[in-house]
């Protein structure tokens, strides 16, 4: 992180140090290049001021010309003389109108008129159209009077020419006066470029210093750079803006199972199926646009192992100057934090299980004390509601086992006090279970289920209720194919089909019928005790099953309304339940314990 606000704050400084530095060395390339070019149109100038052209050498033409008319006329002399015929004037006579026609012409007609000789030189011109051709017969006469007529011309062409001389001599003084201050100009150019010559020369000797010394420390820090790259226990991979990886160090590729050679230049998407996953996709595409992002516990499936690996992820831009140049990834196996954090999150949630187990038991205690605290209470009545019908068969037995004592034979006697002795029997279990009952509510045991045959402790039940109310009528009802055996206390389900009996009975009109009836489904066996009872109202169905609670048809009927609570309470023990089936002129009470099988 220093090394990266250190590079920052070069990246900051160096355009101010770098705008300084160039400043010098283009304000010297930009007075070399003007004074440079300043030379070079001087010395063009200083050429074409001391160049001569063969146009304007006017005093080699003037001359010229002086010589062919003092010729002429020479020749005009010798035909006085008769030396000289007519062929040889009229040869001198067209050299003297050749050089009039190139007077006449371009540059030199111009000369001519700056000098002011155009008027005579017309003239002369217009005597000399005068002699076009010779005539036939030429005499000494005629030339004579040509050579008159050719007087003026040799004094003209000769002050032409002192004229032209005088006239070049003076424009080739002020040429060269000029080309000497010209050349004075070029010199001082020249200085001045030797100067910002040497000013471009140490300023890249500088320049060059300077970039050496750059280079160098950017290969220290370049080499410094992949050091830590390379030596991190971290995995860092670099990116381009085309999503091209640049660079893999050797944790990543201890984490990945892939070298630098296998994924150098490739696409994330082609590496692995890691980096197109939504959330690392997402990180990428937020860095490549300027923002950091975090990523925690990323599994990493690699090929080579079953396991993924867990890692976090840091995403962040690459940046030159202001712009961003790719992104850097920098990869932590957080595996054992991953399991840290798994196993804490298991034994919180086994610390909570046990928590809501203890909370459970702890709310099952209570529940069972204020049970225990109810039947206690309630003691006295289920005695009087449990103990009454083993009692009175009982007391029937022996009531008449005593009235008919004298009549009955050692066989009936027995019966009669077989009799006694069952409900005194039953009278015993019935304690028991009672005090099994507040136990198991009092929480000190746990209930004690085993294989029993519901249809044996039906018959057993019936029996006794038949003796202990011989005018009411009660059937069992079951079924050869009906599975009767279920998983239960034996005196417990006694107890309850003894309760829902005499409540049926108790409830019964006159002269009807009680029924019990076994059957059974995949889970469960059940056992229905229906009288014809009249329906029980809506209002009182809800409290049917609480603790001293009578309905309305219990006036005039003994009870301390406990029998169905105790019922409920001792089947849901044995994992069974007592539930209310009313059906129009019928009441109904089920109990349903689990098969054995089931």
């Amino acid at each position: 992180m220093g090394l990266a606000i250190v590079a920052a704050g070069r990246q900051m400084k160096r355009p101010r140090r770098t705008g300084v530095v160039l400043a010098i060395p283009l304000t010297a390339l930009l007075i070399f290049a003007v004074l440079l070019g300043f030379a070079l149109v001087r010395m063009s100038k200083v050429e074409n001021d001391i160049r001569m052209d063969a146009e304007q050498n006017m005093l080699w033409v003037m001359h010229q010309s002086e010589s062919a008319a003092r010729r002429l006329i020479e020749a005009t002399m010798r035909a006085e003389l008769g030396e000289a015929d007519a062929d040889e004037i009229s040869l001198r006579l067209d050299l003297l109108r050749s050089r009039f026609a190139l007077l006449q012409d371009g540059p030199q007609h111009r000369f001519v008129e700056d000098l002011g000789l155009q008027v005579e030189l017309t003239t002369l011109q217009e005597v000399l159209e005068k002699f076009v051709s010779l005539e036939p017969g030429f005499s000494p006469a005629d030339a004579r009077s040509l050579r008159h007529a050719l007087d003026p011309y040799p004094g003209f062409f000769a002050r032409a020419a002192n004229q032209t001389m005088i006239r070049e001599w003076d424009d080739l003084g002020g040429r060269l006066q000029t080309s000497r201050d010209q050349l004075r100009q070029i010199i001082a150019s020249l200085v001045g470029i030797m100067a910002t010559g040497a000013i471009l020369v140490l300023t890249l000797f500088l320049a060059l210093r300077q970039s050496r010394q750059r280079t160098e420390l950017l290969q220290r820090e370049r080499d410094f750079s992949g050091l830590l790259i390379s030596s991190s226990g971290e995995g860092i991979m670099a990116v381009d803006t085309k999503g091209r990886c640049t660079i893999w160090n050797p944790a990543m590729a201890e984490m990945t199972g892939q070298t630098a050679e296998q994924v150098i230049g490739r696409k994330l998407l082609d590496i692995a199926g890691f980096f197109d996953i939504a959330p690392v996709r997402d990180a990428v595409a937020m860095s490549l646009a300027g923002q950091t992002s975090s990523l925690a516990l990323q599994p990493y499936f690699r090929e080579t192992a079953a396991d993924p690996l867990h890692v976090d992820l840091r995403v962040s831009p690459m940046r030159n100057n202001d712009s961003v140049v790719g992104a850097i990834i920098f990869m932590h196996d957080a595996s054992d934090r991953h399991a840290a954090k798994q196993k804490e999150a298991e034994t919180r949630a086994r610390l909570e299980h046990l928590v809501a187990e203890r909370t459970r038991e702890l709310d099952d205690a209570l529940i069972r004390e204020r049970s225990a605290a109810d039947l206690y209470r309630n003691f006295a009545g289920m005695i009087s509601h449990q103990f009454r019908t083993p009692l009175a068969v009982a007391d029937s037995a022996l009531q008449r086992l005593i009235r008919r004592r004298v009549q009955m034979d050692a066989a009936e006697i027995e019966t009669r006090a077989n009799g006694a002795r069952n409900a005194i029997a039953g009278l015993t279990r019935l304690v028991e279970s009672t005090l099994d009952a507040a136990r198991l509510q009092a929480g000190e045991v746990g209930a004690r289920r085993v294989p029993c045959d519901l249809s044996e402790i039906l018959h057993s039940a019936v029996a006794q209720h038949r003796v202990a109310s011989p005018g009411t009528r009660i059937t069992s009802i079951i079924n050869r194919k009906t599975d009767t055996r279920a998983l239960c206390d034996p005196a417990h389900i006694e107890q309850v089909l003894d309760n829902l009996l005499s409540n049926a009975v108790k409830y019964a009109p006159p002269d009807n019928e009680v029924s019990a009836a076994l059957h059974n489904d995949q889970a469960n066996v059940f056992c229905d005790i229906t009288n014809a009872g009249g329906p029980i109202p809506e209002n009182e169905r809800a409290h049917l099953f609480d603790p001293n609670f009578r309905g309305a048809n219990s006036v005039g009927v003994p009870g301390t309304g406990v029998g169905l609570f105790i019922a409920r309470s001792l089947a849901r023990m044995q994992g069974g339940e007592v539930s209310l089936l009313q059906d129009e002129g019928s009441v109904t009470f089920r109990l349903a314990l689990p098969r054995i099988e089931g």
